[in-house]
C-alpha cells in the first residue's frame, strides 16, 4: 500500500516536470469578447476565440456555471482561454447570460450538439476538444451519455465534480444545510464561511462565484449517480483530470473514481504543494488565482499539444 502511494506521488511529481515550460497567452478584452460573441439561441451565447490556421483541433468550453465566467479570459494571463489561445489553440465558449431555471442534461441533449456541428462546420475540421471546467463539465458529460462521438480528439475536466457517492460530500453537505433554493440575502451579511470566501455582488469581479444574491435558487442540478457516466468511462479519447488539493465542491473524491474507471490514455493530477504548486487551490483559485495560468493552464495545453500515444 505505501509501494503505491509512493508510486502514485512520483508519478504526478513526473507528470509536473513533464509539463515544465514557459507560459504562453494572448491577452483578451471585454471588448474583444463582446465582439466575438454571437447569439446562437435563446439565452445561448458562443465566443470564438481564434487562431488563425491553427494546427490543432478546435477546444469547445462550457460556461463554468459556477464560477463567474469572466475567470476563464481576463485578468493578467486572460485566464485559461487566453493562454490556450497563446499556445495556438482555437477555443470556443458556450455560455449564458441567466442561469435561472439551466438545466445541464438539456444543455448536453440538445444545445451541445448544435454548438459541436457549428464549430465543425466553420473550422472545416471534424475532431475537436472538448473542456470541461467547474459545473460546465456535467453538461459536457451528459452529452457523452449514451453516444460514442468518434470526433473528440481529446477532452480534459478542471474542478469537475463526477461522483458525488462518498460521505459529507459537497452536495450532502448542501442539503442538510437547506442552501438549495434559499435566498442567501441576509445570511452572506454576517460571518457564513460560504459566502466570505466566495460570494460577490461585484458583476465585474472574475473571482467570485454567481453574482446573484439567491444563489442556490439559480444552481442546476448536480448528477450524483456515477453509473451515468458509464459510457464516457468507456470511451478511449485521452482524457486529463485536474483537481484542487483542498477544492471541497469537487474534490479528489468525486473525481478520481472516474478517472480510475475511465479507459484510454487518462490522466489525474492534484493541484497543490505536494505536487510543487506554490498553494494548495481550492475551487475558486483554480480559476483566479495569480499562478493558475503557469501552474495549471500552460500544463494543459502542453498536455493538449501532445500527439496521442506520446
Amino acid at each position: 500500500m505505501k509501494f503505491k502511494i509512493a508510486s502514485t506521488f512520483l508519478f504526478q511529481i513526473f507528470i509536473f516536470s513533464l509539463f515544465a515550460s514557459c507560459t504562453r497567452y494572448v491577452r483578451i478584452t471585454e471588448e474583444k469578447f463582446t465582439k466575438q460573441t454571437a447569439n446562437v439561441a435563446p439565452n445561448v451565447y458562443l465566443t470564438t476565440f481564434s487562431e488563425i490556421d491553427s494546427e490543432y483541433p478546435p477546444v469547445l468550453i462550457l460556461d463554468p456555471v459556477l464560477v463567474n465566467k469572466k475567470a476563464l479570459y481576463l485578468g493578467d494571463y486572460s485566464g485559461l482561454i487566453g493562454v490556450l489561445n497563446g499556445n495556438g489553440f482555437s477555443v470556443w465558449l458556450l455560455h449564458f447570460d441567466s442561469y435561472a431555471d439551466l438545466d445541464l442534461k438539456e444543455i448536453g441533449d440538445k444545445i451541445l450538439p448544435q454548438a459541436i456541428s457549428q464549430i465543425q462546420r466553420v473550422s472545416n475540421r471534424k475532431d475537436y476538444i472538448l473542456g470541461g471546467v467547474s459545473l460546465g463539465g456535467q453538461a459536457v458529460l451528459h452529452y457523452l451519455r449514451g453516444k460514442k462521438d468518434s470526433s473528440i480528439y481529446k477532452s480534459f475536466f478542471l474542478g469537475t465534480g463526477m461522483d458525488y457517492k462518498y460521505n459529507d460530500s459537497f452536495l450532502e453537505d448542501m442539503k442538510k444545510e437547506k442552501r438549495f433554493g434559499k435566498d442567501l440575502t441576509d445570511i452572506c451579511k454576517g460571518k457564513d464561511t460560504f459566502c466570505s470566501r466566495f460570494i460577490s455582488y461585484d458583476q465585474d469581479d472574475p473571482s467570485t462565484l454567481f453574482v446573484y444574491r439567491n444563489l442556490w435558487n439559480y444552481l442546476p442540478s448536480l448528477e450524483e449517480n456515477p453509473k451515468n457516466w458509464a459510457e464516457f468511462e468507456s470511451s478511449d479519447f485521452p482524457t486529463l483530470f485536474i483537481a484542487g488539493k483542498i477544492d471541497n465542491v469537487a474534490p479528489s473524491e468525486s473525481i478520481h473514481p472516474v478517472y480510475r474507471r475511465k479507459k484510454g490514455a487518462s490522466q489525474f493530477v492534484e493541484i497543490g504543494r505536494d505536487n510543487r504548486a506554490n498553494i494548495d487551490y481550492d475551487h475558486l483559485s483554480l480559476f483566479a488565482h495569480e499562478d493558475a495560468a503557469s501552474e495549471i493552464y500552460q500544463k494543459i495545453a502542453d498536455w493538449l499539444k501532445k500527439k496521442k500515444g506520446d
